[in-house]
């Protein structure tokens, strides 16, 4: 019921997404005419790509520690790092994405919260590195993993926290003090969601932008979704249907807007 749930939900998203001409404002049309819609033929992102390949032909194993929602597809505790690519990474498509956000509007600080295999960590990494990327990751096999990739790209501008993120965040926070780029891929549940996208939101910025990864996973994340499109701080939502993207730029109206990509 869940996947059929999520089928019509993306069957929904494919016919009522809106395309660049739905853009009024040009603070939109810019970021949908040179951040999403912009082909990326960069080097840096061929290399993450010929990693992930790699990654997903790893008959290693890895013990899983999950503090969050788990996996719709294995929720083994033993799983082969060639599933672990497979089915927790965002694909080359999201990768890219991030990677051209982090090009086009040059943060620096970026955090991140759900390490895996470090695949998106090395997007984030590589588009910018005068940037700072603080990653965050409960499992401590898997990030062992990421930083051996990390190693192996030569990544000189990324720290990895380890632990449970409800006992991680708020001191990494003080730490970090100013925040502008958040990309929340982990737990994947209502409640935790919410509390990360409030606990990152007291050290934002007019310029912070925050990715909420899998918005429409199950009813939980849709209403985590809906509690951020409605909090007066954010001002331009943009559903990818995969992806959610936020704006806290207070020159901007509130709007939220479903772009297809």
């Amino acid at each position: 019921m869940k996947t059929l749930r999520f089928i019509f939900k993306h069957i929904h998203y494919f016919f009522t997404a809106k395309t660049q001409h739905a853009a009024h404002s040009p603070f939109l049309y810019d970021f949908i005419t040179k951040v999403l819609n912009v082909n990326s033929d960069d080097q840096q992102c061929k290399s993450i790509e010929q990693l992930r390949k790699e990654l997903c032909q790893s008959e290693d194993s890895i013990q899983i520690t999950d503090f969050g929602a788990g996996s719709n597809i294995n929720n083994s505790r033993i799983r082969k790092v060639k599933d672990v690519a497979r089915n927790s990474a965002k694909n080359e498509k999201f990768g890219t994405l991030l990677y051209r956000i982090i090009q086009f509007y040059n943060p620096k600080n970026i955090l991140e919260l759900g390490t895996s295999l470090g695949i998106s960590t090395l997007y984030l990494a590589k588009a910018n590195k005068d940037s700072q990327v603080y990653t965050f990751e409960g499992c401590p096999e898997a990030a062992k993993v990421a930083q051996q990739n990390f190693d192996l790209h030569s990544i000189q501008n990324t720290t990895i926290t380890l632990g449970d993120f409800n006992n991680t965040l708020t001191e990494k926070l003080k730490e970090i003090q100013t925040i502008d780029v958040a990309f929340i891929d982990g737990n994947h549940q209502e409640h935790p969601t919410i509390k990360y996208f409030e606990q990152c939101l007291k050290h934002s910025n007019n310029n912070t932008i925050f990715i909420f990864d899998d918005i429409h996973w199950s009813e939980g994340m849709e209403n985590a979704w809906n509690y951020i499109k409605a909090q007066h701080k954010t001002t331009l939502t943009i559903d990818l249907f995969f992806v959610g993207i936020v704006f806290v730029k207070s020159e901007l109206r509130k709007e939220n807007f479903t772009i297809r990509f």
